[in-house]
């Protein structure tokens, strides 16, 4: 059974970032396109509780998120989650678009590499934020840490986009603190804030002056900084020993020259909003 588990482990890694993608362009061809924003994708591993030898949980649901970052119109969105873990502390861990592998064995500390899709901008709802040249969905490449501290996660991560679409680099920093409210009940509070670069922050709020001619848009030059904070929650609800479901709420806030773009400031909204619910197994 062990060796079952490690080769379920192995090929799932393997392959679920391709089948990800291909999800999310499915989700693209109906105009799912948006962004959980910064503390909705949870970058530790909240579920981390001593496992014996290995543990597989795989959750599927879905949600509301803005049609692009910064939109103040809403899509439904589907919601993967799936995580194998070790007894050693070591996991592997899909969620929101996001692939982490922790290498580190130990019940405290985390570190790896990260893989981190993001889905173009094209055929958005807002007229305007349409006519803008069109946006190739992202593929970043970087690594995380992160140290626990009782019921305190801390971590840091840092990707760089390979694909081309942005070429930029953006920087996450957050908390959770996690609260078992009962026996089938454990919840996650979350916090975070994100840095984005220069290329990143002209790709995704910047409007130069053919995006102008096209759209209407004055134009507009976003510099790097920050760009957003956020917080979230996510409640665990175990209805049997290997089911149960999963609720996530999440509001992020964008700041400075995000915020301060046309693209959100006229045409859409800093205010940004997700939920979503999921049905997990865990084996």
């Amino acid at each position: 059974m062990k060796g079952l588990r490690l080769l379920i482990a192995i090929v799932f890694g393997v392959t679920l970032l391709g089948s990800a993608a291909l999800f999310c362009t499915a989700a693209q061809a109906a105009s799912a396109v948006g962004s959980v924003g910064a503390g909705g994708e949870p970058a530790g591993d909240y579920e981390a509780a001593k496992v014996k030898g290995t543990q597989v949980s795989l959750g599927l649901g879905a949600g509301a998120a803005p049609d692009y970052e910064g939109s103040n119109d809403y899509t439904a969105v589907p919601l993967l989650f799936a995580r194998v873990a070790w007894e050693s502390g070591m996991f592997l861990r899909f969620e929101g678009g996001t692939l982490r592998a922790n290498l580190v064995p130990s019940d405290k500390w985390r570190f790896g590499p990260v893989v981190k899709y993001i889905r173009p901008r094209d055929h958005v709802e807002d007229k305007k934020v349409s006519d803008l040249k069109d946006v190739d969905a992202a593929l970043m490449v970087g690594g995380f840490a992160g140290y626990d501290i009782g019921k305190l996660s801390t971590y840091i991560q840092v990707v760089q986009d390979v694909s081309g679409a942005n070429d930029g680099l953006l920087a996450t920093l957050g908390v959770g603190y996690s609260v078992k409210i009962s026996d089938p009940v454990h919840m996650v509070l979350m916090a975070s804030t994100s840095y984005a670069s220069g290329d990143y922050m002209s790709t995704y709020f910047g409007i130069d002056s053919r995006d102008s001619a096209r759209s209407g848009l004055k134009t507009y030059n976003a510099d790097p900084g920050f760009k957003d904070v956020g917080a979230g929650v996510m409640v665990n609800y175990s209805i049997w020993e290997h089911v149960g479901f999963r609720v996530l709420a999440n509001y992020t806030r964008l700041v400075g020259d995000a915020e301060d773009s046309p693209i959100v400031d006229d045409q859409g909204s800093a205010n940004q909003f997700f939920g979503g619910l999921m049905v997990t197994y865990t084996f």
